[in-house]
């Protein structure tokens, strides 16, 4: 009698997490993709962040922080104001970019945020992937999604609030699937929000909507009272990071007054609803349309929380195009998870060798793929920092946009009461720092009546003499062609100094 000796059958040792760590991955390379396709091979290539003036005034800021090692409460930049009490409530980003100025110049500042574009991205193509959606179709989505953001990408302070708040629906979307101890690092998340930019308030109307449509769902039966206190604890805990900020409860005044300014608000563009003529509000359009369409489907299902959140940014959404963005960030995951049931159902009706089988098999072969970070990441964001050629990078303002060339020729705006376009005020409060004073910049806290003022002063409308003597105003500095230029040339009071393409120069007579 023979005796056979079985072998227990042992299973190969899972990756360490170093490994993981030290694989590449495919979301690696979809973060340098995105950076390469937007920033390195188009015209404009890194340039296009810097088109927005508000990146000079954010510089300016945060190097008056460093400079004096403390932050501001009153302004120190207008002579129309000067020592107006203000809050410098982005004084974090301010601080950031001021850095990155005197470490790399404008290349770190463009650099930090064409990354922080990158990571939106791929945040919001990895919440597509954990709410359920196709990669194949996510990765279609999440371009489309970023055609719809590309209204907003300048190197301002709101990028962070965009990439903070897919970071939020990210975590949120894993814990409403399964509880996750990921959801409690939302509070640390939220002290370094509320210091970089006062956008920090969507968290709480996205918080607010996830606690009442999950208590409606634990009556309707669709959910649980634990998952509504759940929810609940976190906010009260988020609400109270936020007062860890130089300010206290000052920057929570401020912010509301802002949402009070709405005369002030009506004078901007990016405050206005949308119009659907550019490419990026199109795109917003579409998912728009989509995701209104589908919030009968979520009721039907008895899911209140995705309809509310829908119904309310689409409002805010028409109501301000600004919003749009945020829009598209919260709603996108659920429009793609959605519409990838439909494929599914409509691809097992398929024959097995179609070539939709065949895609639907490739992206469920990629998804681990496309759902996992590694180090690599960091070593091609070091390549792409380093190894790119000097040339590619920005070297200052665009002078088309920004009166670089005037400024060059004429030091004397730094000592001088100038007057010019809230634009052109933000650049030469950077370019000629720390001397230069303007009328207004690009800060709503100079309010409604000032930027009416403005507004009338630059459209050549009456009473703009009166305008410039009551701030005794020395020069003028606007754009070529402009109807305030015609007035000034007429005025025996006014005299043209120099003028190019791009700007037009004017001296007080007798100041000169």
């Amino acid at each position: 009698m023979s005796t056979t000796l079985s072998l227990p059958l042992t299973r190969p040792p899972r990756a360490t997490v170093l490994q993981k760590w030290l694989t590449p991955s495919l979301c690696d390379l979809f973060l340098l993709a995105f950076i390469a396709w937007s920033f390195m091979t188009s015209g404009n290539g890194w340039s296009r962040l810097l088109w927005d003036g508000d990146t000079s005034l954010h510089t300016a800021i945060g190097r008056w922080v460093l400079d004096r090692g403390q932050i501001p409460v009153t302004d120190p930049f207008s002579f129309t104001l000067p020592g107006a009490p203000w809050l410098a409530v982005e004084w974090g980003t301010g601080v950031l970019f001021a850095a990155l100025l005197h470490a790399f110049g404008l290349k770190g500042i463009v650099f930090l945020c064409g990354t922080v574009l990158a990571a939106l991205i791929t945040v919001l193509l990895r919440t597509m992937l954990t709410a359920g959606a196709d990669v194949l179709f996510s990765i279609v989505m999440v371009l489309f999604a970023s055609n719809a953001l590309s209204l907003h990408y300048h190197a301002r302070p709101h990028l962070f609030t965009l990439l903070f708040l897919a970071i939020t629906a990210w975590v949120i979307t894993k814990d409403r699937q399964q509880p996750t101890r990921l959801i409690w690092l939302l509070p640390l998340l939220t002290v370094l929000w509320v210091n970089l930019h006062p956008g920090f308030a969507i968290l709480f109307a996205y918080l607010g909507v996830l606690v009442a449509g999950s208590a409606i769902e634990w009556k309707l039966g669709n959910g649980s009272r634990a998952r509504t206190m759940r929810y609940a604890r976190l906010t009260l805990i988020c609400a109270a990071a936020t007062f860890l900020n130089p300010f206290g409860w000052k920057l929570h005044a401020e912010v509301g007054s802002y949402f009070q300014a709405t005369g002030m608000t009506d004078l901007l563009q990016e405050f206005q609803a949308p119009t659907f003529r550019s490419s990026p509000q199109l795109f917003f359009l579409l998912f728009l349309l989509a995701g209104l369409a589908l919030c009968g489907l979520f009721l039907s299902q008895r899911r209140v929380v995705e309809p509310l959140l829908i119904l309310g940014l689409a409002y805010a959404s028409l109501t301000s195009v600004r919003h749009s963005t945020v829009f598209v960030v919260l709603v996108a995951p659920l429009i793609a998870a959605e519409l990838s049931r439909y494929w599914r159902n409509w691809v097992d009706r398929q024959p097995r060798h179609s070539a939709a089988r065949i895609l639907d098999a490739l992206s469920t072969e990629k998804r681990p793929a496309f759902s996992r970070g590694s180090l690599w990441m960091l070593a091609g964001l070091a390549a792409i920092f380093f190894l790119t050629p000097e040339g590619q990078w920005p070297g200052g303002f665009d002078r088309e946009l920004f009166p670089v060339e005037m400024a060059a020729k004429h030091p004397e705006l730094a000592g001088s009461r100038v007057f010019t376009s809230e634009q052109w005020a933000d650049y030469l409060l950077l370019r000629n720092y720390p001397r230069q004073t303007v009328f207004y910049d690009d800060r709503s806290f100079y309010g409604e009546k000032m930027f009416r003022a403005a507004q009338n002063l630059m459209n050549g409308g009456a009473g703009w003499q009166a305008t410039l003597d009551r701030y005794h105003t020395d020069l003028v500095l606007i754009p070529t062609g402009s109807p305030l230029s015609a007035r000034l040339r007429e005025s025996p009071a006014w005299s043209v100094i120099d003028k190019n393409t791009t700007a037009e120069l004017f001296s007080r007579a007798g100041v000169r």
